[in-house]
């Protein structure tokens, strides 16, 4: 409920509010009525002229939204209430026969949800309000704090980066270098086993002249050894003979011995002959092993000379083959060493560019900091104020919303009367659908209500109502607006000069469609009887469905665009300038502008050009007013142009 209507008996609030509504559109139109025939007279019998800017004063004020259609009046004989949205029933209030006042609460189902999405809404405003003030304020201490925060350890980051760059550098030089130094040690040695195998290529130009050459040797060996073996077993053999022949000297010096001692000197003569013979024969046995001996001693010497050459020989082979080895082993050696020297001058060349980039992006990261401390701590713009503005009234509406929702989960009777049956119990579901009413005209040809959407039946059903009620049907953009319990003035043609309030008891969910214009019935109960009041008789209502209160509001025809586009154009030293605001409630005759605008402001409308009779017809803007009461809502204003 708004701070003005608060203050007025339930029964005149919306009256007053209506008619205080009536009486500033009236002065509107008066106004504008009176500027465009004083155009007119003014420019009367001299062709087309230009009317100067109209301007008006931007106010604080209230603005008012309001609906309007037209019904019928009947009498109100039965009434189904039901929740407007579906649900499990928590609690049943009433009971078939007692008696309710209006407001009194008849039942509720679960609320759970509703008031989880208005804690969500309400949280939500919190955020848009808080981002607002912060929007308005700027930074706090800490904030600011924490921005230079941002900024140091950005540098640091970077200056980080850069030592590590500087780091990277000395250990890929240094394994570059430790690369090369392999590469030179490995080729130096390789360079003194070629030497090594010039040297001893010397003796064999290769292995296989080495190995030929042991071959030899291992023969030579071979037939020297078996050469020894053959002049040993001759020396046996003499020495075997030898003593043979020492013997038989030996027995033929016994014989002749005998014989001498005999004196026989024919044998003595024939034994000297036989010691003669045998001494001989054992001299030159002798000789022939001296010369053996001899002999011996160079087959030793000769087989002493083949084992010295064959070990050489194998020595010379084995150095041939070490030599290979080394070569080869000096060849893979450097073939890696080239290769390690390959990878670390490709990591080298891949860690200065990984250093270049990652300083490239912390010197980024440096400047974006930069820029966003700035962005946070520069003065909030227009545009910026005003889209946090829209944010909290979005908000708003979406907590005005789920309030409603919320609201709507405890059902309360619409009127004054008495319960007749009760259609639903604790734990079932309620499938919605709000309410209907029952007159007695409609019963009687249908009894199925009078709106033509209404059930028969409902959550409660009440009888014994008294009094008026109206039935008029609203476009559908309109019904999303109105929900039960609403106030409303009701003025009937017959009795212009009274207003009756009413308050929404029905609104039906099924639409009624004419003519392809789609409707829904929504039933009025009038507070109050009047005399002079019949059934049958034609009724306009009036609701009022938004209202904005001590708010700056200028004529709606002064605002250009929507959205983030909205603008007003200002008289500034009778110059127009146009400015970008932030519209709220659009009401009947005047817009709430909540931020771009000040109290006072002098704001220009759309410009009229009025041609006079005799000359030729020529609108450089245009408009079109609109007076009276019937389906308007009162007075208003619509302009085109400027």
């Amino acid at each position: 409920m708004s701070v003005i209507t608060s203050r007025l008996p339930a029964d005149r609030r919306l009256p007053r509010a209506i008619a205080r509504l009536g009486f500033l559109n009236g002065l509107l139109g008066a106004a504008l009525i009176g500027a465009g025939v004083g155009a007119y007279f003014a420019v009367a019998g001299t062709g087309t002229t230009t009317v100067p800017p109209r301007t008006a004063t931007v106010q604080r004020g209230v603005v008012l939204s309001t609906t309007s259609a037209t019904g019928t009046l009947q009498a109100a004989t039965e009434l189904n209430v039901g929740f407007m949205a579906a649900g499990t029933i928590t609690s049943v209030a009433v009971k078939p026969g007692e008696r309710v006042k209006r407001g009194q609460v008849l039942g509720r189902i679960d609320d759970t949800s509703a008031q989880q999405s208005l804690d969500q809404a309400q949280a939500s405003l919190a955020t848009a309000q808080a981002q607002y003030e912060a929007t308005l304020t700027g930074e706090t201490a800490v904030q600011r704090r924490q921005d230079a925060l941002s900024i140091a350890q950005a540098k640091q980051t970077l200056a980080n980066a850069e030592a590590t760059k500087k780091q990277d550098a000395a250990q890929s030089a240094a394994s570059v270098t430790q690369a090369q130094n392999a590469l030179r040690t490995d080729q130096g040695q390789e360079k003194v086993d070629l030497y090594q195998q010039t040297q001893d290529r010397a003796t064999y130009a290769n292995a296989d002249a080495a190995n030929a050459a042991i071959a030899a040797d291992k023969t030579q060996l071979t037939n020297d050894q078996a050469k020894q073996q053959a002049d040993t077993q001759q020396q046996l053999n003499l020495q075997h003979q030898q003593t043979v022949d020492k013997q038989n000297l030996s027995l033929a010096q016994s014989d002749l011995a005998q014989a001498q001692a005999a004196k026989d000197t024919a044998a003595a003569a024939s034994d000297q002959d036989q010691v003669d013979d045998f001494n001989s024969d054992v001299n030159n046995d002798q000789n022939q092993l001296d010369a053996l001996s001899r002999t011996l001693q160079l087959d030793g010497y000769a087989i002493t000379q083949d084992n010295t050459k064959l070990s050489n020989d194998q020595a010379a082979l084995t150095a041939l083959q070490n030599d290979t080895k080394a070569i080869r082993a000096d060849e893979a050696k450097i073939v890696a060493d080239r290769q390690g020297l390959d990878t670390a001058k490709m990591n080298a060349t891949a860690t200065a560019a990984r250093d270049v980039q990652t300083i490239a992006g912390d010197r980024m990261a440096v400047k974006n900091a930069k820029v966003a401390v700035a962005v946070k701590q520069a003065p909030p713009t227009a545009a910026a104020l005003a889209a946090a503005r829209a944010s909290i009234v979005n908000a708003q509406v979406g907590v005005a919303t789920a309030q409603k929702t919320l609201d709507e989960t405890v059902l309360r009777a619409p009127i004054a009367a008495t319960v007749a049956s009760v259609g639903g119990q604790v734990g079932t579901a309620e499938s919605g659908g709000g309410n209907s009413a029952l007159s007695s005209s409609s019963s009687s040809t249908s009894g199925t209500g009078s709106s033509g959407g209404g059930s028969s039946t409902g959550f409660v059903t009440l009888t014994g109502i008294n009094g008026m009620e109206l039935v008029a049907g609203f476009a559908e953009t309109d019904t999303a607006k109105l929900r039960v319990g609403q106030a409303a003035t009701v003025t009937v043609d017959a009795l212009p000069n009274t207003e009756l309030a009413a308050h929404i008891v029905a609104i039906d969910g099924t639409a009624t469609s004419s003519s392809g214009v789609v409707t829904y019935n929504v039933t009025f109960a009038l507070d109050r009887s009047e005399p002079g009041l019949k059934s049958g008789m034609t009724a306009n209502v009036d609701v009022i469905v938004g209202e904005a209160d001590n708010v700056l509001h200028v004529p709606t025809a002064a605002v250009n665009g929507s959205g983030s586009n909205t603008s007003v154009t200002v008289l500034r030293n009778g110059k127009q300038v146009r400015v970008p605001v932030v519209a709220g409630l659009a009401g009947d005759s005047s817009t709430a502008i909540l931020s771009g605008l000040t109290n006072g402001q002098t704001v220009v409308l759309p410009q009229v050009t009025i041609s006079s009779t005799g000359g030729s017809s020529n609108t450089t803007g245009g408009g079109t007013l609109n007076f009276g009461g019937g389906g308007g809502g009162g007075a208003r204003a619509r302009f085109f142009g400027g």
